[in-house]
């Protein structure tokens, strides 16, 4: 066996490669021992991409380490070496990660895109939503572990499989193919289920807000809004930035698990089964918060068809009529004055959604935020006593 090492930011990363057995782990203990001496480092990282084998001794040599320094992982460890430290228990007090699976995306189909990235189709029966915002990949591996929290608490969702790596510093999260249509497209192309798909899809809402969890994975969304009020008011003046402060103190916390971005092209529809994808906003919370990001796109996308198309898989048209189906089915009424109350608290929710959006860390919101603090200017601020009492007066409903 041979290793290198190299200091960086005060991290000893020493990368190893062959077989670490009997004969080797006494080398190579004693000989890393003098390399920790001459250099000085708050943190030691053993990379294992090269790593072929380790035998009990080097086991041995791995928990001394894993004792003497403060904080120690392994990284890039191979399915093979990775199955003897799961069978030992290393697994479990050692932080120690495998390595990623590699996928090249110039041999997949593009089939969708969002703010921080794509999905690709990677085989008939695997696709991957690929990250392209480095900034944001801690994400990626809190969204792999919401859904597979949400899969094990009854949520209906795409399965996921695992993280890999997409080249050029990319990195994505695979899941099973859904081979159907999302619930937005499905109602586009088919207008005269609207009312049966609608119905279907609120008691898909109801489903996933009859789940209460205090699961830590999941985190709390108002804590969520909370990030994004800070991020948004370095960017509005004192006075804006306490309006929206008026917000966040009537929304509440809870322990209600909600999707986050419960739109209509969020959930598919696969043997007349409806499974909600995207779960990297699922969060612990209040209904509220789903129907906020449901108002978000029930007037369309500034008018626009190819953008209202894009992001909820219907034209402007048909979702202004779900909108309408929407409301009455949600808020069981047929009352025209109530219809049109809830119409309106609707558009409310919908504003705090869009001006909220200032505070994103999308890669479009640098270009985009000059355009919502305009809209947030001509129709939220001057609204914003309404704005709240909509907001109670539906946290109290709901």
């Amino acid at each position: 066996m041979n290793f290198n090492y190299k200091v960086d930011s005060d991290v000893l990363i020493v990368s190893l490669e062959g077989r670490l057995d009997t004969e080797a782990a006494v080398k190579f203990e004693a000989e890393l021992a003098e390399v920790c001496k001459a250099n000085a480092h708050s943190a030691l990282t053993i990379d294992a991409a090269a790593l072929e084998y380790v035998a009990s001794s080097g086991l041995r040599t791995i928990l001394k380490l894993a004792k003497t320094e403060k904080d120690f992982k392994i990284v890039n460890v191979s399915s093979a070496v990775y199955s003897v430290f799961e069978m030992t228990g290393f697994a479990r007090i050692i932080n120690i990660s495998k390595a990623l699976r590699k996928i090249d995306l110039e041999q997949c189909e593009k089939i969708g895109f969002g703010g921080n990235g794509a999905v690709y189709r990677v085989s008939e029966d695997e696709i991957v939503k690929v990250n392209y915002n480095p900034a944001t990949d801690a994400e990626l591996n809190s969204e792999l572990a919401k859904a597979k929290e949400a899969f094990l608490l009854g949520v209906p969702t795409a399965i996921s499989f695992d993280l890999v790596d997409c080249g050029n510093g990319y990195r994505g999260v695979v899941y099973e193919t859904i081979k159907s249509k999302s619930l937005g497209e499905t109602i586009q192309n088919n207008p005269e289920l609207m009312e049966e798909l609608t119905d279907k899809y609120i008691a898909q809402l109801n489903l996933l807000h009859s789940i209460h969890t205090d699961n830590p994975v999941f985190g709390s969304m108002k804590d969520n809004y909370r990030t994004q009020v800070e991020n948004a008011s370095k960017h509005l003046t004192e006075e804006e930035g306490k309006m929206l402060e008026m917000v966040l103190d009537v929304l509440p916390e809870g322990d209600i698990l909600v999707h986050g971005d419960a739109h209509p092209k969020n959930i598919m529809i696969q043997n007349g089964e409806m499974l909600w994808i995207d779960m990297e906003g699922m969060s612990a919370g209040h209904p509220i918060y789903d129907l906020i990001s449901v108002a978000a796109i029930l007037s369309g996308v500034r008018n626009d068809d190819k953008m209202t198309m894009a992001i909820c898989g219907m034209d402007v048209a048909t979702v202004l009529k779900f909108r309408q189906c929407f409301v009455k089915k949600y808020f069981k009424t047929e009352d025209p004055e109530m219809i049109q109350r809830y119409d309106s608290m609707i558009e409310a929710l919908r504003l705090i959604r869009a001006v909220f959006a200032i505070g994103f860390n999308s890669q479009n919101t640098p270009q985009m935020r000059p355009l919502i603090i305009q809209v947030a200017r001509q129709a939220f601020f001057p609204n914003i006593e309404k704005i709240v009492g909509a907001v109670k007066y539906l946290v109290n409903t709901l």
